[in-house]
């Protein structure tokens, strides 16, 4: 997990995540009754309108069995309040940036969670190519991120919108860019942070993604001015944290007892 430094951004962030997280942490102490009180429901319902040739054994088994803890319906609720304020962060910035941009910011948040990929690197990299989509050769080809451009030569990847240019971008990235293999043929796992270092973005061939000469300071740059200018981090960082991490850092009532400013400052 990245360590926070910008304490005061975080104290602002995690004041309005506290907020949520009390009406959830309130709504977990009715969770369980209101759990078994599903459950009762269930089995009275299946009982009384039992199906001739159905047995009423396996209709109960599958009513309990697609039943979610408190604890899961807890992560459920913060996980998507939390996804949520990430979404709106990200749209927010890309509107005041580009307000022309059509990338849909839900598509480009599911997607780096899904791939596991630094937004704040994403939205860097996007602008400093295209400015999302709305300069240079991606405001005809639809690929944000310039995959398949070269200099002086006609663009190979044309997309129908520029939310279609992600994937193959994202897949790009893990698979061809954060690997490097050794003069011995050794296969090193590499992060982002490898990939913003002066000429350090490079492919598993040692080829760079752009030719410029200072496009990695470029990215670097751009990528503080974001974390500076909003809370993405902030909200990935929590989205990333494991079921059992949430619980027991968010789990509580007590508006005295959540403290996300003291544990991102400490990890």
């Amino acid at each position: 997990m990245r360590i926070l430094q910008k304490k005061n951004q975080i104290k602002e962030g995690a004041e309005q995540v506290s907020e949520a997280l009390i009406k959830f942490g309130l709504d977990l102490k009715g969770l369980i009754s209101k759990s078994l009180f599903l459950v009762i429901i269930l089995l009275f319902t299946n009982t009384a309108n039992t199906t001739p040739g159905l047995n009423t054994g396996d209709i109960t088994a599958s009513a309990i069995s697609i039943q979610r803890t408190p604890e899961q319906l807890y992560v459920d609720n913060l996980k998507s309040e939390m996804k949520g304020r990430l979404v709106k962060e990200v749209d927010t910035y890309i509107e005041r940036m580009a307000p022309n941009s059509r990338l849909n910011s839900e598509h480009l948040v599911t997607k780096c969670l899904e791939y596991d990929t630094d937004i704040i690197f994403v939205l860097s990299q996007a602008l400093l190519e295209s400015h999302f989509g709305t300069k240079g050769k991606a405001a005809e080809t639809n690929s944000v991120w310039n995959v398949g451009a070269y200099d002086n030569q006609v663009p190979r990847n044309w997309y129908n919108h520029p939310d279609e240019s992600l994937e193959p971008y994202l897949k790009l990235v893990n698979d061809k860019y954060l690997i490097e293999v050794t003069s011995r043929g050794d296969t090193i796992f590499k992060d982002l942070h490898h990939l913003v270092q002066d000429r350090g973005y490079t492919n598993y061939d040692g080829r760079r993604f752009a030719s410029a000469r200072g496009y990695e300071n470029g990215m670097r740059k751009l990528m503080v001015q974001i974390d500076m200018q909003t809370s993405i981090a902030f909200y990935q960082d929590i989205l990333e944290l494991e079921a059992h991490e949430l619980i027991a850092l968010f789990g509580k009532s007590n508006k005295d007892e959540l403290n996300p400013v003291e544990f991102y400052a400490q990890n």
